[in-house]
């Protein structure tokens, strides 16, 4: 009776090397299987927000990733990523001095008061892989890249009843006069990452102001700024033919990065802010 009660305690043989074999390569199949379904949605950011945030969730899950950044920040997803090719990108690391004792959620507020000093006071938030994007509403530019005085900066032409987000994009550019646009997306990440080869539209470009986040979520307190984070301005400009009427994006642009930053004036205020 002793024997059988001590062989009755002993764990089971390991399956022979050919099964062990056979089940991992199930397992392994099954995570591929898995990890293809996942990736097709985190980074093509097919379907909705909805589905979107599943897939990102289920692609963090299924790697283990523990990053600085968690997959759910709590705001929107950048609608494209990676993002579309724009006219011009430059570095905005260079007039970034200090980074000491801050958050991604401070660096976020600075880069906010540095587009308000600026001139441009509408903007949004979203989430993209190991930090944030900030956009701004696309402004009418002369031909030398200043921004029209006034409210002719940012002025419909053609004001309609309706406040829908049609007709904000329709009055902006179907009904806006001839001449250039342009429009900025601020990068903040510590991921590499290539611009892709769609073109991005105008109205897309519109739409993108009201579908953001009017701030960072806390989740961003608590992921450090760092050296590693960089910083980029991906800048787009768009010019309405004055006899068609269409509305075409430039690429590659017009005018340098470095006439664009010193016409919006981003150069000052990004060093000013960064300062303090």
């Amino acid at each position: 009776m002793p024997e059988a009660e001590s062989a009755a305690i002993l764990p089971p043989l390991p399956p022979p090397v050919a099964a062990r074999t056979q089940q991992k390569t199930v397992k392994d199949k099954i995570v591929t299987k898995n990890y293809s379904r996942a990736r097709t949605g985190a980074v093509r950011g097919a379907g909705s927000a909805s589905n979107r945030r599943k897939s990102n969730a289920a692609l963090g899950s299924l790697l283990g990733i523990k990053g600085t950044l968690p997959v759910r920040t709590g705001i929107p997803s950048y609608p494209v990523w990676p993002p579309e090719a724009p006219s011009s990108r430059v570095s905005l690391d260079r007039f970034i001095k200090s980074r000491t004792n801050l958050s991604l959620y401070d660096a976020g507020q600075k880069l906010k008061r540095s587009f308000e000093d600026a001139g441009y006071l509408e903007y949004s938030y979203y989430a993209a892989p190991g930090g944030f994007v900030l956009v701004t509403r696309i402004e009418k530019i002369s031909a030398k890249g200043d921004p029209l005085p006034g409210t002719e900066r940012y002025k419909l032409p053609s004001q309609r009843s309706s406040g829908s987000l049609t007709s904000f994009v329709r009055g902006l550019f179907l009904d806006a006069p001839p001449g250039f646009y342009r429009y900025i997306a601020v990068v903040v990440s510590d991921k590499p990452y290539q611009t892709s080869r769609r073109k991005l539209t105008s109205a897309e470009a519109g739409r993108r102001l009201t579908s953001g986040s009017n701030n960072l979520s806390a989740t961003y307190k608590k992921v450090a700024f760092t050296s590693d984070h960089n910083v980029d301005a991906l800048i787009y400009e768009f010019t309405k033919n004055s006899r068609t009427g269409k509305v075409r994006m430039i690429a590659p642009g017009r005018l340098t990065p470095k006439i664009h930053l010193a016409k919006t004036k981003l150069n000052k205020t990004i060093a000013s802010n960064f300062r303090r």
